[in-house]
């Protein structure tokens, strides 16, 4: 069938380094219809933990209903809101989960001090706020905070709602690391595929079919040998339904 006649939704981290993206896994058919959500663009991350669900929510709306069956993907630490939004999309629609993760609370500080010391290089990690036991709420207003810090040590006359526009990226990112974090991963809907590269590994119980590649997290959206998995999910759309957990 033409491919247009699916929506596919993609739920990826825009600024990501190395970058990580469906568009490389999609069979080239599927690419002109793809609709591409990055998470860290929701307007209110940088300043607000949004929990997943209200993240889901969001993007729903901005996607807006559409009839017809529909594929949603999702990786890593966005498998959450993958999941979310999956519900939202109703009956007919497939959840694809890449290396499905969800990070600590020790990964949330550990990504604190490589972003400020990425902003400076000089930083020594006793000057890197301890966020552990801290709130989602709590543990934004002191990295803003600091991160606003590490800006204005490095440039003292910049005004401050400058130095904000400087780091509102490390914000977004670690935003969405504390409101995933809090989630836990816990899917609200069961995946239908999850592929897996080497070093990954899936431990819940379920319907999902399960994928492994013998390759690393990055190499894996290039992957031949994974784009035929989603070639065979997209082909075979009509036959593969979704049942909740």
């Amino acid at each position: 069938m033409p491919a247009h006649q699916y929506r596919v939704v993609g739920v990826e981290f825009g600024k990501e380094t190395p970058l990580r993206s469906f568009a490389t896994l999609l069979p080239p058919p599927w690419r002109d219809g793809y609709h591409r959500i990055d998470l860290l663009t929701h307007p209110d991350i940088r300043r607000t933990v949004r929990t997943v669900e209200e993240q889901a929510e969001y993007w729903a709306r901005r996607l807006g209903p559409e009839p017809g069956p529909a594929v949603v993907l999702g990786y890593c630490s966005g498998a959450g809101v993958a999941s979310e939004l999956a519900a939202r999309m109703g009956a007919d629609t497939t959840l694809v989960l890449v290396d499905p993760a969800a990070p600590t609370a020790g990964e949330a500080q550990e990504l604190l001090a490589e972003l400020a010391t990425g902003m400076d290089e000089d930083l020594l990690p006793g000057d890197v706020p301890d966020i552990l036991g801290h709130g989602p709420a709590e543990a934004l207003a002191v990295i803003s905070d600091f991160l606003r810090s590490v800006v204005e040590r490095c440039a003292p006359d910049l005004p401050s709602d400058i130095a904000d526009s400087l780091t509102e990226h490390q914000r977004a990112w670690l935003s969405y690391t504390l409101a995933a974090g809090t989630h836990g991963g816990v899917l609200r809907d069961g995946p239908d595929h999850v592929l897996l590269s080497e070093a990954a590994a899936w431990e819940h119980t379920g319907s999902a079919r399960v994928h492994r590649f013998p390759v690393g997290e990055v190499e894996l959206f290039t992957s031949e040998e994974a784009m035929a998995v989603i070639a065979g999910v997209l082909d075979g759309r009509t036959a593969t339904t979704r049942s909740g957990v």
